[in-house]
């Protein structure tokens, strides 16, 4: 439940962000994330729950720092994204490349170049 919390913190972070731009006669890019699947399992060594997001960005949009409570595995279909890490760290993500996220890293995502991006999202946290 703690990572499904987590998920609607950032999204209507994300809504209250886009809000507040309209309301100034600016809108603001937008990020959003549709769950494809949400299931929690005693297959894996310790039972947890496997959510799926395909995420998108407008161009400029930016996911804000945040941690989730497992490991995340990102595959990026679409667009150009940085991904910023702590320590002044980031890398550059390409259409067809993937990563593996350790539970609780810090980051941010950021959409780059003129044109919208979308990726698989992968989940695996830990259930209650």
């Amino acid at each position: 439940m703690r990572g499904l919390a987590i998920s609607g913190l950032v999204l209507v972070a994300f809504a209250a962000g886009a809000l507040a731009g309209q309301a100034g006669g600016q809108s603001k890019p937008r990020m959003w994330a549709d769950r494809v699947l949400d299931v929690v399992t005693d297959e894996l060594p310790h039972r947890a729950r496997v959510v799926v997001n395909v995420d998108h960005w407008e161009p400029g949009a930016e996911t804000g720092r945040h941690a989730h409570p497992g490991p995340t595995i990102f595959v990026l279909l679409d667009g150009e994204l940085e991904e910023r890490l702590g320590a002044g760290r980031s890398r550059t993500l390409r259409a067809g490349e993937a990563f593996w996220n350790r539970a609780r890293t810090e980051h941010s995502v950021r959409s780059v170049g003129g044109r919208p991006a979308r990726a698989l999202a992968i989940h695996i946290d830990p259930a209650g």
